[in-house]
């Protein structure tokens, strides 16, 4: 027991560079969090999504909230998994993507990008690439037996 006085600058000191560092570990723990689409509840950063989050919503609008709170594109089941948190019933899987495909088609305030959805402000540039205008196309020719008359013209031409 040494009778020399207490450093009180030093103990501030040392309280200071333990809480900028603790800070710096928050910040980069909150970005892991945004990546994997949760977000901070409270003061004290739970993560997770309020169980009434989404409560008297329609798929599509709690779709856009979700996405919204995610802030990144998300895939069917991560929607499926988030919706259902927050507080709607579990659907099929089949059923959201349908609802979804549907609302992009119909309203386009949300898009599907290589599997995942999105929200179509985040992309104002992005378009439908032709591929799946063409696929639409020859779907309707198809349906309509247009595109069976010019390969027995070729034949018969042979």
């Amino acid at each position: 027991m040494s009778d020399a006085p207490i450093d009180y600058e030093a103990v501030l000191a040392d309280i200071d560079a333990r809480i900028a560092k603790l800070q710096t570990t928050r910040e980069g723990i909150l970005e892991l969090m945004a990546a994997a689409g949760t977000t901070p509840s409270g003061g004290s950063g739970g993560g997770k999504i309020a169980h009434d989050a989404f409560l008297k919503m329609s798929i599509p609008d709690a779709t856009k909230k979700y996405l919204s709170m995610a802030r990144q594109k998300k895939g069917t089941q991560a929607i499926i998994d988030a919706l259902e948190q927050g507080g709607l019933p579990r659907s099929a899987y089949s059923t959201v993507y349908a609802v979804l495909r549907r609302r992009e088609k119909q309203i386009g305030d949300i898009i599907n990008m290589q599997g995942d959805w999105a929200l179509a402000e985040w992309f104002p540039n992005y378009k439908k690439g032709k591929k799946q205008e063409l696929t639409d196309i020859d779907l309707e020719e198809s349906v309509r037996g247009e595109d069976s008359a010019p390969k027995e013209k070729s034949a018969k031409a042979s």
